[in-house]
């Protein structure tokens, strides 16, 4: 893969912007049409910013990396650290710019700018202060609900969403934590702090909050499209529950997929509930 490209994570960028599709349907419902030049602007901005973040976090984990994840670009010899680090601030800056100025509604600017000031607060310090540092990876992946809610001008109906997104994104964050132990020698994360035993049962803690949540939101639909929900939901909690397994099973990497598949079962069952409503 070109070393620019695997840089930004591709995969997670076009989840991003499907988030933010998935994210405007719900808040807006059939009136999404009315959005389709917003929503489109938001999802190239929303995959510049986070491409650039995970340039950035390729910069700032180098040295790590060199144990950790060595076929990474930097690590591995494909780029250099200095042109990573231009690279993830031209995608940051360029994302915030259209934002800014291509948008008649200034609040995705203002999320995302929140967002950076996140992620430049978790890479200067926080990444390495414990569950503080997962709660803010946390903070940074549901924030694209509430992104794309702004984009149609109706944040209400992805505040479950964010929560959801939040909650599970810190259980994943701890789970990688763990994986990551040995390289991490360095960094005060949560797995080096109290061990790696005591540090599941907060991952647990986390996702079954995530779980409890996801029910009460059952209150936002009626009959087939609650119906829906239900159906939907109960899957992604399963999986994200196997993804706990298989961590308990040393599966650090599957446990991580799980989770990351049960947020999308988790999404495509609010789409689902939000179309039928």
């Amino acid at each position: 893969m070109n070393p620019y490209l695997a840089l930004t994570r591709p995969e997670n960028m076009i989840l991003t912007a499907i988030a933010v599709i998935a994210g405007s349907f719900i808040a807006a419902g059939p009136e999404i049409m009315d959005f389709q030049i917003e929503i489109a602007i938001c999802c190239v901005c929303s995959m510049m910013l986070v491409g650039g973040g995970n340039a950035l976090n390729d910069y700032n984990d180098r040295e790590t990396d060199k144990e950790n994840h060595p076929e990474r670009p930097i690590p591995s010899g494909s780029i250099s650290a200095d042109t990573a680090s231009i690279y993830a601030q031209a995608l940051l800056g360029s994302g915030l710019l259209i934002l800014l100025f291509a948008l008649e509604n200034k609040m995705p600017f203002v999320i995302a700018l929140i967002g950076i000031l996140l992620l430049t607060a978790y890479e200067n310090g926080l990444k390495a202060a414990g569950i503080s540092g997962n709660i803010t990876v946390g903070l940074m992946s549901g924030a694209v609900f509430l992104f794309a809610g702004m984009a149609v001008n109706d944040p209400g109906p992805t505040l479950w969403m964010f929560g959801l997104a939040v909650l599970a994104t810190i259980t994943r964050e701890i789970i990688k934590d763990i994986q990551d132990l040995e390289g991490d020698r360095d960094r005060r994360t949560l797995p080096a702090s109290i061990g790696i035993e005591n540090s599941m049962r907060v991952a647990i803690l986390f996702l079954l909050i995530a779980i409890g949540l996801s029910y009460t939101a059952m209150d936002q639909f009626e009959d087939v499209a609650s119906n829906a929900y239900l159906g939907g939901i109960t899957l992604a909690n399963g999986t994200m529950l196997f993804g706990i397994y298989n961590a308990k099973q040393e599966d650090y990497f599957g446990g991580q997929k799980n989770i990351k598949q049960g947020m999308g079962i988790a999404m495509l069952a609010f789409i689902a509930a939000a179309g039928l409503s």
